[in-house]
């Protein structure tokens, strides 16, 4: 049975809104509608947007906040632990390994990172043909088993298998489902939803990274990642009952929709999203050994820097969350891909002192959280929600590509070029992406209107 909503939606494809399959999207300017009707436009892109009910269950509900809330934890666990790895940079780079390259041992987070977008392309459309509860549950035992595997590795090798290619693949099915899952339960508090269920990252991240440093202080590092592996374990199979989808597509036979690349204003989104990820690791990452090494700070006051911009991305990702259901989730994006780059390219590349790397973790931890935050929410309201677990999907590839654009070039301008201890032309570097990213926001944007004050 058809939701009424889904119906709305189908016809306004079909008849209101100029179909891609019958005109091209791309081809949409500001003559083609008159301007009363624009705050309320959606960008159909060529996919099949009919979708049926998986579930009796209403959006807007109690249900649909459980589902929130159990989003929040897969999120909390699976990203917040792929956070804090800058912990385990930290303490690969300093003590196991001082002889590596910082290369070598970032690839053991950036491997991590790299599966599980790559499982999140596989994920999105396994959930659009299982049951994403039973798929949560299996990546809760994966990503248990693979930092129970770690704790026993003491090579880089051993370490990039488990920790980074085998928790990957685990924590791909919470990372996708728990991504693209709550916007499909709600059509009022879409934004907010997905705020607070996306700031179940930055919160893991956050308690994770104090967490992390403090059992590897007081345990060592092999039962640091024992316990990490249980914890996560037992919490996302815990609410593996509520991670389900509202909506499934009538037809879906494809793995990656790349019928929406012919759409130019995604292919801009695309790219846009590339270059966010790949600036999204760099500071999470280098920040605590920069405090080591230039600011001649403690490892433990490295680590808090890291658990300070997490909980900075907490309250962007709320407070974009809340606003983006009031001035539009694209005007957002851009606003905090502006913030990001005045943090990184103002303050960090000119500045070196304590004062400037506290502005640097305030202002780049709030932009991040908020722009993680709505790329799904700009999704859906653009581009629609019967395939959105596909078009996340799709978006998750842009994510492997702006992972390896991120954190390995990084690492080798400051291997090679700042001999591992002039930060220099690294933080040049992250700098420029969040540039790249803001430049395809706005050709995206003015492809869709040349109106500056509109709600989009």
């Amino acid at each position: 049975m058809l939701t009424s909503s889904i119906h709305r939606f189908s016809d306004a494809a079909q008849g209101g809104y100029p179909h891609a399959a019958n005109s091209s999207a791309a081809n949409l300017t500001d003559k083609t509608l008159p301007k009363e009707k624009w705050e309320s436009i959606k960008l159909v892109a060529p996919a099949d947007l009919r979708a049926e009910e998986a579930t009796d269950k209403k959006p807007d509900g109690i249900y649909a906040w459980m589902v929130i809330f159990a989003c929040f934890i897969s999120l909390m666990l699976s990203i917040g632990i792929n956070d804090a790895y800058g912990v385990y940079q930290q303490h690969y780079q300093l003590n196991e390994f001082p002889n590596e390259t910082a290369t070598l041992v970032s690839w053991i987070g950036t491997v991590q990172f790299l599966i599980m977008c790559i499982g999140g392309v596989f994920s999105g459309f396994l959930c659009e043909h299982f049951d994403t509860r039973l798929l949560n549950a299996v990546g809760a035992v994966i990503m248990g088993a693979s930092f129970i595997g770690g704790s026993f590795c003491k090579s880089i090798g051993g370490l990039m298998a488990t920790q980074g290619f085998l928790y990957g693949l685990g924590a791909s099915f919470p990372f996708v489902a728990g991504t693209s899952i709550p916007s499909q339960w709600f059509t009022v508090r879409r934004g907010l939803a997905t705020g607070i269920a996306l700031s179940g990252s930055g919160i893991g991240g956050m308690w994770m990274t104090s967490a992390t440093q403090a059992l590897i202080e007081s345990l060592g590092r092999p039962w640091a990642m024992r316990v990490t592996g249980i914890v996560s374990m037992t919490a996302v199979l815990a609410i593996s009952p509520w991670m389900r989808v509202r909506l499934v597509p009538s037809k879906s036979e494809r793995i990656i929709d790349w019928s929406l690349l012919k759409d130019i204003r995604f292919s801009m989104f695309f790219a846009a999203v590339v270059f966010a990820v790949a600036a999204y690791f760099g500071p999470f990452y280098q920040i605590p050994s920069y405090s080591v090494v230039v600011l001649h700070k403690s490892e433990g006051w490295g680590s808090n820097m890291d658990t300070l911009m997490n909980g900075l991305s907490v309250l962007g990702r709320l407070v974009v969350g809340f606003m983006a259901d009031m001035v539009g989730p694209l005007n957002l994006l851009i606003a905090n891909t502006l913030l990001a780059v005045t943090s990184l390219l103002v303050l960090w590349v000119p500045f070196e002192s304590v004062a400037t790397l506290f502005a640097v973790d305030i202002l780049f931890g709030f932009a991040i959280g908020g722009i993680v935050s709505v790329i799904p929410v700009v999704a859906a309201e653009v581009f629609g929600l019967a395939r959105l677990p596909s078009i996340i999907g799709l978006l998750f590839i842009g994510y492997f590509i702006g992972g390896l654009l991120g954190v390995p070039p990084m690492s080798a301008l400051l291997d090679n070029v700042g001999h591992r201890t002039d930060y220099t032309s690294s933080i040049w570097y992250m700098a420029m992406l969040p540039v790249c990213s803001l430049v395809f926001l706005v050709v995206m944007r003015s492809l869709i209107t040349k109106r500056l004050l509109i709600k989009l």
